[in-house]
């Protein structure tokens, strides 16, 4: 595995992704996906495209920054697959939830996606995740490779 296109990327999606989420920046953080997306999976367990995805994501963050509330995720890796212009990524992520008056809470989940460089850029065009297992989550998400740990996936 040519672990340069591994850490295109991280420059393009994963280092960004967790900074614009934790901003509830909704236009530069969607704009980290392909208008083509399918999102599935999550706890509603539903299946979209973009705009849908989008509508979501602007309310949901709207509405965390109304209450004052604030959200944080973090990316562990157990398969990053990239050749050309694709790439398949899964792992574990960890989310922290944390409300105004200080109260948090910590979920964790995999996640799957798939990617496409368009235009000289990556985006996320599938993604899909789940919390089934739940129990051992915070086990894998704590085993699985770091987000630079690029060369774990060398071949």
């Amino acid at each position: 595995m040519d672990t340069t296109l591994l850490r295109q990327l991280n420059d393009d999606v994963w280092h960004p992704f967790p900074l614009l989420y934790a901003r509830l920046d909704a236009p530069a953080f969607l704009d980290l996906y392909s208008p083509e997306l399918i999102r599935a999976g999550g706890p509603a367990k539903q299946v979209f495209g973009f705009a849908e995805y989008a509508d979501q994501t602007e309310k949901w963050f709207a509405d965390l920054a109304d209450r004052g509330s604030s959200v944080s995720i973090a990316f562990r890796f157990v398969e990053r697959i990239a050749a050309n212009d694709v790439a398949s990524e899964r792992g574990v992520f960890q989310l922290v939830s944390t409300r105004a008056d200080g109260d948090g809470r910590t979920f964790y989940g995999r996640f799957h996606t798939y990617s496409r460089r368009i235009d000289g850029r990556w985006r996320i065009c599938v993604d899909y995740d789940t919390d089934e297992r739940s129990a051992t989550l915070e086990e894998e998400f704590l085993a699985a490779a770091d987000v630079n740990d690029v060369d774990a996936f060398k071949e």
